[in-house]
């Protein structure tokens, strides 16, 4: 009897170490996704999007001004820059003033052109 209420007890000693290991990982996943100030969607996988406000649009040469945060696949710090649009008539649908998070890349020769941009409603 001794060796059959040991077994048990070992046995439900390792199912609640697993429910527990089990649950810690899922409160660390969720932490992990939750210590974002602000989720955003992603163009494509690992194609993160940057926070910015349109402070100038020129509709004539499909360029705008914007007032961003960080652009981390270009390695650039938060300031305020002229970016061309890879479909300039979008300059036409955009607004001073409007909060936006975009995908920028360089072309090539320091040419910037965002290849996605999308309005964020509040």
């Amino acid at each position: 009897m001794t060796i059959g209420f040991t077994l048990r007890a070992a046995t439900s000693a390792s199912a609640l170490g697993l429910l527990l290991a089990t649950h810690l990982a899922a409160a660390q996943n969720h932490e992990d996704h939750s210590s974002h100030a602000a989720p955003i969607a992603s163009v494509a996988a690992g194609a993160a999007l940057t926070e910015g406000v349109i402070t100038r649009v020129d509709a004539r040469s499909g360029k705008l001004t914007i007032r961003h945060g960080e652009i981390a696949n270009l390695g650039m710090p938060p300031m305020s820059m002229v970016f061309g649009l890879k479909d300039p008539a979008l300059a036409q649908t955009l607004q001073p003033g409007t909060k936006v998070v975009f995908r920028v890349e360089d072309t090539g020769g320091g040419n910037l052109l965002i290849t996605h941009i999308e309005a964020v409603t509040p």
